[in-house]
C-alpha cells in the first residue's frame, strides 16, 4: 500500500506524519510533499525537535506535489480544508484522497504549526494528532 501525505508546505504536517508512518508502520510505503512548496526544503526546525524529543530521527526535505505523485498513491491525506480545497484546484478528483483528522471525532483538521511560537504546545499536539489519526487509520486496515 502506498500513502501520500499533502499539506501546505511539506516541512511540518505532511513530513511529520511520512516520519512517524515509516518508522511505526514499515510494511507500507510513504511519501509526502507540498501543495505550494519548493522541492529540497528542510523539515521545519521546531517540528523536528519535537519528532526527535519522540524518538523519530529521520529527516525529509519537501517535494512539491505533482501528478505522478497523485497517481503513485492508494491512499492521500491532507490536512485541512483549505489543502482540500488546492488539491481540488490542481487535481479535480479526491476520489483516493481525504483528511486525516477524519479519523479523530471532534477534530476538524491537523492545525497548521507554522507560525507557531515553540513553547506554544502546538507543534507537539500536531505530532500527536498525525499518530492518533494514523493509529486509527490502520487500525482499520
Amino acid at each position: 500500500m502506498r500513502v501520500l501525505f499533502v499539506c501546505h508546505g511539506n516541512v511540518n504536517r505532511s513530513a511529520a506524519a511520512e516520519i512517524i508512518a515509516r518508522k511505526n508502520w514499515p510494511e507500507y510505503e510513504y511519501k509526502s510533499c507540498g501543495l505550494k512548496t519548493k522541492d529540497g526544503k528542510i523539515i521545519a526546525k521546531n517540528i523536528r525537535e519535537v519528532l526527535k524529543e519522540q524518538g523519530y530521527e529521520e529527516e525529509i526535505r519537501s517535494t512539491a506535489i505533482n501528478q505522478s505523485l497523485v497517481d503513485w498513491a492508494d491512499h492521500i491525506f491532507y490536512m485541512d480544508n483549505a489543502n482540500e480545497k488546492r488539491f481540488i484546484d490542481q487535481f479535480g478528483s479526491m476520489d483516493k484522497a481525504m483528511k486525516l483528522s477524519n479519523y479523530i471525532p471532534g477534530v476538524d483538521k491537523i492545525p497548521d504549526p507554522a507560525f507557531a511560537k515553540p513553547d506554544s504546545g502546538l507543534h507537539e499536539r500536531v505530532v500527536h494528532l498525525i499518530q492518533t489519526a494514523l493509529t486509527r487509520w490502520i487500525s482499520e486496515k
